[in-house]
């Protein structure tokens, strides 16, 4: 028994590198979840664009009041809609109509329109709680704000009738993780298994160039991650009912690049690690890493402004753009060009940035 814990112990330390990596991903992991989800720091303020079409004093005592909490952003109902519905960059914008301080001084009620996204359903309801919220605010000025004087009208402007369901937001970001850990430490640890195997050198004496026989192993785990997004959006249409979109020539083009990009990811995590025992402390830090800043697991809109920016630098949180374009805002072709071409070319980059570390690290072999 002690020969064989000391035999295994030094099969351990032999490969320090792959030792010293498992220490260091879950550090890193513990770092990205903690700066994700910090508590401490608040929610973040959520710009709320103003049509202000009253310019009165209701509507600026209104919008002062906003102002302590929210970021907020005078502008034309145009540049609004715009903001809300094409850049998604406010979960609600409103829209103060004409003659509401004089019929508010009349003691009439006026109905202020709220443009809203409702596929930002967590940020939303976080601007909706700062509105009911402004009557305790309201009521430290001289001209204070009465709730039935002021009534609340949604206009949806993204195209999705009523309010996602959770799941619509959790299926595609739980879909996306779980093939981003399958494909990306399946493709690093099988490019390691040729040469445990002893087929590596078969290979390389075989009719074809060396970059050709990565690319065909990278093509099988292609397929594998494109089947098994597909089966796991379907799966999810099924048993739970989420929407799809109304684009299948979208959802398919998505998930080609969803499927190319995590491909390419674990190429490369397969030319870095230096022995399969690697590639395992490599994928999982990768993968859950992104999954984490690409808002797989919770809404962007929940996690601080710099992590967001940190976050669009990776194609996952752009997969995640696409994805909540179809699914929750139910847009069609070319509302996912953007994300689809984001995350091609950046899967054409990581696939050659890893075939030239393989051609460097292993043909001189």
């Amino acid at each position: 028994m002690v020969a064989v814990f000391w035999k295994d112990l030094r099969l351990l330390l032999r490969d320090t590198t792959a030792l010293i990596l498992s220490l260091l991903a879950p550090v890193a992991m513990i770092t990205i979840l903690t700066f994700g989800r910090a508590q401490d720091a608040g929610a973040p303020r959520p710009l709320v664009p103003i049509v202000d079409n009253d310019e009165g004093p209701v509507a600026g005592a209104f919008i002062e009041l906003l102002g302590r909490h929210a970021n907020v952003s005078l502008m034309s109902e145009g540049d609004a809609v715009r903001v809300v519905r094409e850049l998604n960059r406010a979960p609600a914008a409103i829209v103060f109509p004409e003659g509401l301080s004089k019929r508010y001084l009349q003691g009439q009620a006026s109905t202020i329109t709220m443009l809203t996204d409702p596929a930002q359903g967590i940020a939303l309801g976080n601007v909706r709680a700062l509105l009911l919220g402004m009557d305790r605010d309201a009521a430290e000025l001289a001209d204070p704000l009465h709730e039935e004087l002021l009534v609340y009208k949604d206009r949806n402007v993204t195209g999705r009738e009523g309010s996602p369901k959770s799941r619509e937001q959790n299926v595609p970001g739980f879909s996306l993780m779980f093939v981003l850990l399958a494909v990306v430490f399946a493709t690093s640890s099988a490019m390691h298994d040729e040469r445990s195997w002893g087929t590596l050198p078969r290979l390389l004496v075989a009719p074809a160039r060396f970059m050709q026989l990565l690319v065909g192993k990278l093509g099988v785990r292609f397929v594998l991650g494109f089947v098994q997004l597909l089966v796991l959006l379907l799966w999810g249409r099924l048993v739970f009912g989420i929407s799809l979109g109304s684009s299948l020539p979208a959802l398919g083009l998505l998930t080609a690049a969803i499927a190319f990009a995590t491909s390419a990811l674990g190429l490369l995590i397969g030319a870095v690690a230096g022995t399969r025992e690697q590639t395992l402390p490599l994928s999982l830090a990768t993968t859950l890493g992104l999954s984490a800043l690409g808002g797989l697991w919770w809404p962007l809109s929940l996690v601080p402004a710099w992590l967001r920016t940190l976050g669009q630098l990776f194609f996952p949180t752009w997969a995640m753009y696409g994805m909540t374009d179809l699914i929750l805002r139910d847009r069609g072709l070319e509302a996912t060009l953007l994300p689809v071409g984001v995350v091609a070319l950046q899967g054409v980059a990581l696939l050659a940035i890893g075939l030239w570390t393989f051609r460097v690290r292993y043909l001189p072999r």
